[in-house]
């Protein structure tokens, strides 16, 4: 097949499912204009985007992640169309994914943090309720247990904002917001249902308790994890190294011996990047297989 009608065959196909991921189909319902469907759109983005950068603790504006979310795919398909349409499909699926994924990777580093402190936090929030504490005491015991700095200023806040008479309701949202951690979450979840439900602290401090059992299961649990995973994720490491190490080896000590990879045109057309496309695909698998959490 000729590599130009295959290329339009995965650009169509590529823009298809884009397409399909931006605007996916809806339920029966109220009739809806265009302009409100893309209000609505936009306005999902940006919230999410906005939740995004929050839990990673960025100092970057939802709109300027949307646009090198949208500007990345475009940048590295035309700089991969330069040397054959291919690479330039591999380099806006690229575009598309990496934003993405060193996000997501600043969320797991900071969720890793936050969890760490969770059973101390548990802990000095229940000794601080059984004392006769109120629910600003909890935040107060909070911020004086964590050593993670964004945990101490997200609780340091929440009192702050307790004693000016904002709504709890409000207060629980935005620090709800703010925690990748899991166990945090449940924490802010516990004090909402708690506030909502006019307990007082000393109830809400039972529920903590149990909470906290969970939170150093949990902990346990990933350490145990993360050791089992290590002997596995060496040996990926090793793997995605070795292959482009030996054609790197290869092309060096004997190029005729790769010649029709790097001299034809189905060598550089396709089999070239099918490879990086593979080895790409491989090394993001065995990451994801290898990454055990608890």
């Amino acid at each position: 097949m000729d590599t130009r009608l295959l290329s339009s065959i995965l650009a169509g196909v590529a823009v298809f499912f884009v397409l399909l991921a931006l605007f996916p189909g809806t339920a029966e319902g109220p009739e809806t204009s265009i302009r409100d469907s893309v209000r609505g759109w936009w306005g999902r983005r940006v919230a999410g985007a906005a939740e995004l950068i929050a839990k990673a603790r960025l100092e970057l504006s939802p709109r300027t992640l949307i646009a090198i979310t949208i500007a990345g795919p475009l940048v590295l398909g035309a700089i991969g169309f330069l040397l054959s349409p291919i690479v330039g499909l591999v380099g806006v699926g690229v575009g598309l994914l990496l934003p993405r994924a060193y996000l997501d990777y600043l969320v797991r580093g900071e969720a890793r943090a936050a969890d760490d402190d969770a059973p101390r936090i548990l802990r000095a929030m229940v000794n601080r309720a059984a004392a006769g504490g109120t629910y600003p005491d909890l935040f107060a015991a909070a911020a004086e247990a964590a050593r993670h700095r964004w945990v101490r200023s997200d609780f340091e806040e929440a009192q702050a904002r307790y004693y000016a008479a904002e709504p709890p309701a409000d207060i629980l949202l935005g620090l709800r917001r703010l925690q990748a951690s899991r166990n945090l979450r449940l924490v802010v979840d516990a004090l909402a249902v708690s506030i909502r439900t006019q307990q007082p602290a000393s109830a809400a401090g039972q529920v903590l308790a149990t909470l906290g059992e969970a939170a150093r299961a949990n902990r346990s649990i990933a350490r145990q994890a993360a050791s089992e995973s290590r002997g596995l994720r060496i040996q990926a490491a090793i793997l995605a190294i070795v292959i482009p190490a030996m054609f790197l080896y290869l092309s060096a000590v004997n190029p005729e011996l790769i010649a029709p990879v790097t001299s034809t045109a189905l060598g550089q057309y396709v089999l070239l990047p099918a490879a990086v496309l593979l080895e790409i695909a491989g090394i993001v698998l065995s990451w994801r297989v290898t990454r055990l959490e608890a």
